[in-house]
């Protein structure tokens, strides 16, 4: 039948037993690294944003004309101001445009629209971190 060794139990022995704490830990471990990669990153799906920024003293009003100018096209919209909702305050961040799932065209329109408007320094395609 086999000697008494090869019948103990895998938890009985001590060597069996670390090698699977080890074999688990391990498989844990690699699926929380990887769990996080996947579902934040690969399978995110598209989350860019068009981060418009202005002169410093342009102000609440070159922002909202920004916004009316060139948030209405075809798959743009306009990301709200988050923070404090007071306009001398607002007027000194940039304004952002939501870009997810456009066509080149499309993105295309919206970088002559930006362009064509007073006040505006530069722009940048960024992730949303949200």
């Amino acid at each position: 039948m086999g000697s008494p060794e090869q019948q103990v139990a895998w938890w009985r022995d001590a060597r069996q037993r670390n090698r699977v704490l080890l074999i688990t830990f391990a498989v844990l471990a690699l699926g929380g690294i990887l769990f996080p990669a996947f579902s934040n990153y690969l399978f995110a799906g598209d989350r860019r944003v068009v981060r418009v920024t202005m002169e410093q003293d342009a102000g609440q009003a070159a922002r909202e004309g920004l916004k009316q100018a060139c948030g209405g096209l075809p798959g743009v919209s306009v990301v709200p101001d988050r923070g404090n909702p007071d306009p001398r305050i607002q007027g000194r961040f940039p304004v952002r445009f939501d870009v997810k799932d456009i066509t080149p065209a499309q993105y295309a329109a919206l970088s002559s629209c930006i362009e064509r408007q007073p006040r505006v320094l530069g722009t940048i395609t960024e992730n949303d971190g949200n």
